[in-house]
């Protein structure tokens, strides 16, 4: 913390960006976080940006200019809009941008105004940032901190047990968190926690040692997944179900409106709002999710290990789910401004549960129609190439669910010219038109509202050749 503040306070231009690098799990974004809410009286305005998916970070950055009520705000494009953002935090000061999960520099960096008049911090598991920020490396625990951090959050005084505990744990402070909770909920010592981990983490290594997170994640992960196992069986289906979404930001609203399309007994649970509290309670006590306001949240790691630790065709239940109830929530007018919001909320958990449906073959109607719907978004946001990758999925998926001529086919053939359109690809758009027009005239004839869009459409693209 006292590091961090130093460097974006040196006045040197190279520092007012810092990159917090590091392992999964080592507290990296707990840091950005705690930073922020330490120093609230140095910024007027603070954002955090979840960066993982760079065509949500897009959309998420625009909205910043709803909150700083800029002239631009109620702009169809999306480029202007991220324009305008720059220049006024280039022209303001005492500002905050903190960049969660970014994946490498040439993702966010677009994003960066001219000059140093604000802070940014980056968290990230690439450790290549010196190009665009400065770095702050991010290591576990030194082994007095895990010894202390594991008394204090236990009210256990055994330092013995403790470090025994801790070098178990790799001084990782997610597993020791997670270690943590699962001694205060279950009351159990150190000692018989650290019996516990080391008869589990046979168990975990005999699956197969894991190459996306150490270790130590899937055992304490097990040993908590355990613990609410018998009481709280909704509780792990939820947890299967949160993995095929985005990590961060999680309406509660999604999982309650989409509960009738849940599998049970989950769908069932999520109905209830005193069992549904008690899911939720459950999990928050294990330090499996946690919850502000009306959003969720679950660590990218216990996403990982939840994965991993399903079946073939579990996974393709919960992606089937997950799918499903975004593409229900995703608003069907979401070229509309007045949905924007909506549509930027659920952004990532399209693009998170849209892939994993893909890459499973599960829900290929919902996914579909799920792309198509974020593509309309995203090309009236005048994101166009976003929105071409997103219109070429959902045609590919309703080619192979439809047929080539097929009216829903059609209107996805429709809609990718459109933007190849605005791309300045007018042979390729013209051709796409002409396909979908002759679609519409042989299956809804010649005065259908498709057809005759359409045929207004080509017409258009005629006069500007």
């Amino acid at each position: 913390m006292a590091e961090l503040r130093t460097a974006l306070t040196s006045g040197q231009v190279a520092l007012w960006k810092q990159a917090l690098t590091g392992l999964g799990g080592t507290g990296k974004s707990q840091i950005a976080a705690e930073y922020a809410h330490s120093h609230k009286g140095d910024y007027k305005y603070v954002w955090w940006l979840q960066s993982e998916e760079p065509t949500a970070l897009a959309s998420n950055y625009a909205g910043l200019a709803r909150e700083l009520d800029l002239p631009e705000k109620g702009s169809a494009d999306q480029t202007a809009i991220i324009a305008s953002v720059k220049r006024w935090l280039g022209n303001n000061r005492n500002w905050l941008l903190i960049f969660d999960n970014s994946k490498e520099p040439k993702d966010i960096e677009q994003y960066f105004p001219r000059e140093g008049t604000g802070h940014i911090i980056i968290t990230s598991r690439n450790p290549n940032w010196r190009s665009v920020a400065g770095v702050l490396p991010i290591e576990v625990f030194k082994r007095s901190e895990s010894v202390d951090f594991l008394i204090k959050r236990t009210d256990q005084d055994c330092q013995e047990s403790a470090d025994k505990l801790a070098d178990a744990l790799g001084d990782l402070p997610l597993a020791l968190e997670q270690a943590g909770a699962y001694i205060e909920e279950t009351a159990v010592s150190l000692a018989d926690y650290l019996k516990l981990f080391q008869e589990n983490r046979q168990k975990t290594l005999e699956r197969g040692k894991p190459t996306a997170y150490p270790d130590t994640i899937a055992t304490t992960w097990n040993i908590s997944f355990q613990a609410i196992k018998d009481d709280f069986p909704e509780a792990v289906d939820l947890l299967k179900l949160l993995a095929f979404l985005a990590p961060d930001n999680i309406p509660r609203s999604l999982l309650i409106e989409g509960a009738p399309d849940l599998p049970e007994p989950l769908s069932s649970a999520l109905q209830d709002r005193i069992k549904l509290n008690d899911i939720f309670a459950a999990l928050r006590r294990y330090s499996l999710i946690s919850i502000t306001d009306d959003m969720l949240s679950v660590h990218r790691l216990v996403q990982a290990v939840t994965l991993d630790r399903l079946g073939e065709d579990e996974k393709k239940m919960w992606a089937d789910a997950a799918v499903k109830i975004v593409n229900k929530a995703f608003p069907f007018d979401s070229d509309d401004v007045g949905t924007w919001p909506t549509c930027s909320l659920l952004l990532a958990h399209a693009m998170s549960s849209a892939k994993r449906a893909e890459e499973l073959e599960v829900a290929p109607e919902a996914t579909g129609r799920l792309l198509n719907q974020a593509g309309i978004y995203l090309n009236g946001r005048a994101d166009f190439l976003d929105a071409r990758a997103l219109y070429e999925r959902a045609l590919a998926i309703g080619e192979k669910v439809y047929g080539p001529d097929h009216p829903t086919v059609a209107i996805r053939v429709n809609n990718l010219g459109g933007v190849l359109k605005s791309l300045g690809d007018l042979q390729g758009a013209k051709k796409l038109y002409e396909r979908a027009l002759l679609i519409f005239q042989k299956r809804l004839g010649e005065n259908h509202t498709n057809t005759k869009t359409v045929q207004e459409n080509l017409d258009l693209l005629l006069k500007r050749e």
